[in-house]
């Protein structure tokens, strides 16, 4: 989706903005600037995030874990960016709040013009994230998605784990899940 910069701002302001803008657009800010996102994408973008909320729905505790998909904020030190599903730990943020400070599972479905964002920018800002256990981005040309994951140390490598083929598994220690790639991609054309 292309971005385009609207005004430059703090985030109190931001968050005005946002409060008091035509809910048909979505925003993001990005070191300083607020950002609009081109909305809609293709089935096949939707149907993946939406996999991935409904698998860990049906994984997780709704009384530990809340799931969310592309309609929650993540709100890190320099940037409030959306992604296509969250988990966050329930008691971290109120019910009424738009906005998540604490994700512990953040998914990204690549599109042509997101790609080089979500492979090399957002990384850089969401696994900043104390609170991030696993970041994950999903191909929409083949079953594959890559995978970073805050190692015992607390560290991330730098390069995601590239797990690729019907037959992988992500595991998600943090979570006590595993998502079969199967499952994501379950009568998705790739």
């Amino acid at each position: 989706m292309t971005a385009h910069a609207l005004m430059y701002a703090d985030k109190a302001a931001f968050y005005h903005f946002v409060a008091n803008s035509d809910e048909r657009h979505r925003y993001e800010f990005v070191r300083g600037w607020i950002m609009q996102q081109q909305a809609g994408g293709t089935l096949r973008h939707s149907r993946l995030g939406s996999c991935f909320v409904t698998l860990f729905s049906t994984f997780l505790d709704r009384t530990v874990w809340a799931v969310s998909g592309p309609d929650r904020l993540i709100d890190l030190s320099g940037t409030v960016r959306f992604a296509d599903a969250l988990v966050e730990r329930i008691g971290t943020a109120t019910d009424d709040s738009i906005r998540t400070e604490h994700p512990v599972v953040i998914v990204e479905v690549l599109s042509p013009s997101s790609e080089e964002r979500d492979l090399s920018v957002k990384p850089l800002e969401y696994l900043s994230a104390p609170s991030l256990d696993t970041y994950i981005v999903a191909s929409q040309d083949e079953i594959l998605c890559y995978v970073w994951q805050r190692r015992a140390d607390g560290t991330f490598t730098e390069a995601a784990t590239e797990i690729r083929g019907p037959d992988k598994v992500i595991e998600i220690p943090a979570l006590g899940v595993s998502i079969a790639l199967a499952d994501v991609y379950r009568g998705i054309k790739t």
